[in-house]
């Protein structure tokens, strides 16, 4: 089940938006849970509660809290959720970019329009529940794809560092690098920068001609030889993500 959060001071923009997702929902057959809030206040003590949603529709314009800073909230402690921006004026779209919305909507938002954003936050969420399998000296461990910051290839192993901190190693490894990860290297998210590392680019904080800053603040090499196809790749995940 995709949970969803709708966040609107405006009640008849609120029943209608949850009326549209409820029946995009029916009509894709999406197995969906939809809480309301008319308030961003009250949005953030359901998160300060440990309430996660995989989707946020957020207005841009509520008094006390703004979207952008509710949204700013939403990103400190989840950067894989996808926000749904909502809003009277073009003016906060530079700001909706800095809280890595997916998509911004004009009101009143049509059918189309939302159905579109949903049909992408819908498959971001679903990309979010795989899981990749590892074999390690305890067995195999599933890892949610997601949670991968980047990987390392050292001493024919392969370190997996996740975004919480943790770190799974594999056994020996008996394929090349490339044949390991392939699993991976399918998903337009990951991306290998260099013989030794593949990074999530969700996880990217700061990109560079030689280098890739994580979130962690780990920094990734990148091959000279990779460098124009890691440019290409990393535009074309911004362009297509945000």
């Amino acid at each position: 089940m995709i949970q969803i959060a709708i966040c609107d001071d405006e009640d008849e923009t609120l029943t209608k938006i949850a009326e549209l997702v409820f029946k995009y929902g029916t009509q894709n057959k999406v197995d969906i849970s939809i809480d309301t809030y008319n308030r961003a206040k009250d949005l953030e003590k359901a998160l300060d509660s440990q309430r996660k949603y995989q989707i946020y529709i957020l207005d841009m314009l509520m008094p006390q809290m703004s979207g952008i800073e509710i949204g700013q909230r939403i990103r400190s402690q989840d950067r894989q959720a996808s926000i749904i921006c909502l809003t009277s004026s073009k003016d906060f779209a530079y700001q909706a970019f800095g809280i890595y919305a997916q998509r911004y909507l004009l009101k009143p938002a049509d059918q189309e329009a939302l159905f579109e954003a949903m049909d992408f936050a819908v498959g971001h969420a679903r990309e979010k529940s795989r899981v990749f399998h590892v074999n390690t000296a305890d067995g195999i461990q599933g890892v949610l794809l997601h949670d991968i910051e980047y990987v390392e290839n050292s001493e024919r192993m392969l370190h997996i560092f996740l975004a919480d901190g943790r770190e799974v190693i594999s056994r020996f490894l008996r394929k090349s690098f490339e044949s390991s990860l392939a699993e991976l290297l399918e998903n337009g998210s990951f991306l290998q920068v260099h013989k030794s590392f593949l990074v999530n680019l969700s996880c990217v904080g700061l990109y560079e001609a030689s280098q890739m800053t994580m979130r962690s603040g780990m920094q990734i090499p990148i091959s000279k030889s990779r460098q124009a196809q890691v440019k290409r790749a990393y535009l074309k995940y911004m362009s297509e993500s945000y």
